[in-house]
């Protein structure tokens, strides 16, 4: 799916991407602010990845800008057909933190999820001080529904994990505003 808005567009991940893909997962300050666990990948580890994307049910965007370079991922997990529910989830490098790209991108893959895979409610996991993610998915509309106390191990703590909900008719009113 390519998906062309402003200055960012949602395409399938290349092998071209593999050089960002690596970086993202190995910048240590941006793995302090995500919820998954994260180890050193070397790039023939990446592109072993890469190859087997193919099988995995997830979808996964990169986010590029006007001249197709990659700023960063979009997810799109955890799908739940019977239920209609998904998982969201981005990672910028942080040259692309803070322009405005991450609530573009999220809102492409909200429109995705909701068009494209039928879903009545997606929901983001965000680590509690993460405050930069909290604020992006409260902007796009998500609703702050609780709180998991302790539930992530990272950066030598126990951290709550904040869980944010998006409901399709909510979205929808909010766009028709």
């Amino acid at each position: 799916m390519k998906d062309k808005t402003g200055s960012i567009t949602l395409r399938a991940i290349q092998e071209k991407d593999l050089l960002l893909l690596n970086q993202l997962i190995n910048d240590p300050e941006i793995n302090k602010k995500t919820v998954g666990e994260s180890k050193p990948v070397t790039m023939k580890q990446q592109y072993e990845w890469f190859k087997g994307l193919k099988d995995s049910k997830d979808i996964r965007f990169i986010v590029a800008d006007d001249d197709d370079n990659a700023l960063g991922t979009c997810i799109i997990c955890e799908v739940d057909n019977n239920n209609k529910n998904c998982e969201i989830g981005i990672k910028l490098a942080r040259s692309a933190q803070g322009k405005g790209i991450g609530t573009e991108a999220i809102k492409r893959a909200v429109d995705y999820a909701f068009k494209h895979l039928n879903m009545h409610r997606i929901y983001a996991r965000i680590l509690e001080d993460n405050i930069a993610s909290r604020k992006l998915f409260e902007k796009i509309g998500f609703i702050f529904e609780g709180k998991q106390r302790q539930a992530v191990f990272k950066n030598g703590k126990y951290n709550d994990l904040c869980l944010y909900g998006l409901l399709e008719e909510d979205y929808l009113h909010e766009r028709n505003r």
